[in-house]
């Protein structure tokens, strides 16, 4: 249930991406001010014990800075994606290559073969993935560069896989709002040099001020807390799936709110995914 209710959060990612792209902010300073403003938001629900928590983690940060890292690379990647290709596509692609990912490693991992019912739901997944990337692009408005934003969406869901996967055991050792607010001050402190050379473009109309705020109080400080707590008792594998709400939350509001053309290799593929 918490894992799907991400999903559904994460759908509108995208599409708060694309606006605040269209407005002038750049993916990368889109990113940069969501993480800081939800470290802010989280510093006083973490308080001095999870500030401590924080600290104490600090002092063996592989696995942190990995998770953080991974995802950082999803979220930058993944606006890219959607200016190239439209939130739509580059989310379906995104977010249904991440669970084949993970199907397959795990199963590596585990020395174990997927039984029959897992191969005929990565096939299925399979075929969505190629109605989706294959048929029915979208125009040159919403998608200029198709194939740079099909080859982005992959990378992203390359990264969100590995970030789910390296997710899984510090889940279980740290708090929701601890590794969330972690991962948005690594990210941040990441992204300083890049913006001291592109520029800063704080946000300052209502639109933009509003669209940061949505994606870091929304779609980070709750999504997050929600997917880190289904982290806790659920493989990363299946925690894939269960988020696959959010494509389909993307396409919806892409289609209704951007006006994306919702072609049936589209609808096709979502069902393929989802089922």
């Amino acid at each position: 249930m918490l894992l799907a209710l991400t999903g559904v959060l994460w759908g509108s990612i995208g599409l708060v991406g694309r606006l605040l792209q269209d407005r002038g902010q750049p993916a990368v300073t889109i990113t940069f001010w969501r993480f800081v403003c939800a470290s802010v938001v989280l510093a006083p629900v973490l308080g001095p014990t999870g500030l401590r928590a924080v600290l104490r983690q600090a002092r063996h940060p592989l696995r942190l800075v990995a998770v953080s890292l991974s995802f950082l690379a999803a979220q930058v990647i993944y606006f890219f994606a959607v200016r190239d290709v439209g939130v739509a596509v580059a989310t379906l692609v995104a977010l249904g290559l991440a669970p084949v990912i993970l199907t397959c490693t795990e199963a590596v991992a585990a020395r174990t073969r997927p039984h029959a019912r897992m191969l005929a739901a990565l096939a299925l997944a399979l075929i969505g993935l190629a109605l989706v990337t294959v048929s029915g692009a979208p125009s040159p408005q919403t998608a200029p560069q198709p194939l740079r934003g099909i080859v982005e969406a992959i990378g992203t869901g390359i990264a969100y896989a590995a970030a789910a996967s390296w997710s899984v055991p510090l889940s279980r050792r740290l708090g929701p709002a601890t590794i969330t607010f972690a991962t948005c001050v690594v990210g941040a402190v990441v992204l300083l040099p890049v913006l001291a050379i592109i520029g800063w473009y704080v946000p300052r109309t209502t639109v933009t001020v509003a669209g940061i705020l949505w994606l870091a109080v929304v779609a980070t400080v709750i999504a997050y807390g929600l997917f880190y707590t289904g982290l806790k008792s659920t493989p990363g594998s299946i925690a894939m799936i269960l988020t696959l709400l959010e494509p389909v939350t993307a396409v919806v509001l892409a289609a209704v709110l951007l006006g994306e053309p919702l072609t049936v290799a589209n609808v096709l593929g979502g069902v393929f995914l989802l089922g």
